[in-house]
């Protein structure tokens, strides 16, 4: 998948999306593409400058390493259409962090958060059922 080319983003998320660290979803049918293991899709918060995009940019990849690392999560990023369907349809605020599996949300964390409520809720998320909304 191409990298999110979009120059609003601060630069640690483009960065990280241009050099091919993390893909980008582009439309919702994208994530169907990720491969098998369960994926942090992060939202930056696309067309509005927020401050705490950079900062979840810079947690997200530890988040991966406490919660079992790179062979069980993925991260990706959600281009500015995907963020807007997933924005629409789980009614979230931005920046966010939505787990997928196989391809569909199973929940999803909004904005910035303590270390220890991240790590709670995103432990849930990746226990629940498939079918979950949070």
């Amino acid at each position: 998948m191409p990298p999110v080319a979009a120059p609003d983003l601060h630069p640690l998320v483009r960065r990280l999306s241009e050099a091919g660290a993390w893909p980008s979803v582009e439309t919702l049918e994208d994530a169907a593409t990720l491969d098998a293991r369960d994926h942090f899709l992060f939202l930056p918060s696309h067309g509005k400058a927020h401050l705490e995009s950079p900062d979840i940019a810079v947690v997200l990849p530890e988040l991966v390493k406490a919660l079992g690392g790179s062979e069980a999560i993925g991260i990706a990023i959600a281009g500015p259409k995907a963020e807007a369907a997933l924005r629409e349809t789980m009614s979230l605020a931005l920046p966010a962090i939505v787990v997928l599996r196989a391809g569909q949300p199973v929940g999803a964390i909004a904005r910035m958060r303590d270390w220890d409520e991240y790590l709670d809720k995103l432990r849930a998320l990746l226990a629940a059922p498939s079918a979950a909304t949070h």
